[in-house]
């Protein structure tokens, strides 16, 4: 053994709760449009692989053709934005009996802020999932920055919610309500502004578009 030569090789696979997770969105995804959860996986991951051009992979850390935490990572937020680009509203499930827990998209999403950008653009209140009367909600005071007519929506963060989150926001405050939900508004860019100003047309009075539409 002293005169051998040993190589350690990193093996980079997905790990057994990224498998469990991706197995628990494609169940609730599958319950809802009417699949089974190996149909609704087949059909994400065919669409998920088109769209980064890659091959097609297993998600069992024990086969060899399985792919890495990053590509799993990937997978998990196409689906969660899936859904939201397609107004289903995912719970997964942890634990059973009186240990059971319901988590929503805002818990499991590896990005947040890529989150909370699809429910600004489908309209979808961020910390339920509800698809009516959401407001968009200034994170911070617009106040701040001199009143709505000086908002171009490049100074503030956003956030997405329904009437009922809109109101408890303003009752318990921005620090209790991130705490809460474990979710806080995001800055955007222009070109998001510039969509976003389609889906909340009242809004982003002070937003300009400069050369090129932008």
């Amino acid at each position: 053994m002293k005169n051998d030569t040993i190589n350690v090789v990193k093996v980079d696979r997905l790990s057994l709760d990224q498998m469990k997770l991706i197995w628990a969105l494609c169940r609730d995804y599958g319950d809802l449009r009417g699949y089974t959860r190996e149909e609704m996986r087949e059909a994400l991951e065919n669409e998920f692989c088109n769209s980064k051009e890659i091959e097609y992979f297993s998600i069992s850390p024990f086969k060899r053709d399985c792919c890495s935490m990053k590509v799993a990572t990937d997978f998990i937020q196409f689906i969660i934005e899936h859904a939201i680009k397609h107004d289903y509203n995912l719970i997964v499930y942890e634990g059973k009996g009186d240990n059971k827990v319901a988590k929503r998209l805002q818990d499991i999403a590896p990005d947040i802020r890529r989150y909370v950008i699809q429910c600004l653009l489908h309209k979808r209140c961020a910390v339920c999932g509800k698809l009516v009367e959401v407001d968009l909600h200034h994170w911070d005071s617009v106040a701040s920055i001199g009143g709505y007519k000086h908002d171009d929506g490049l100074q503030t963060r956003f956030l997405p919610l329904c009437r009922e989150h809109h109101t408890e926001f303003h009752n318990i405050g921005k620090d209790r309500f991130s705490n809460k939900w474990h979710i806080e508004g995001v800055m955007l860019s222009k070109n998001l502004v510039k969509e976003l100003k389609k889906v909340y047309p009242n809004h982003f009075q002070a937003f300009k578009e400069g050369k090129n539409g932008i």
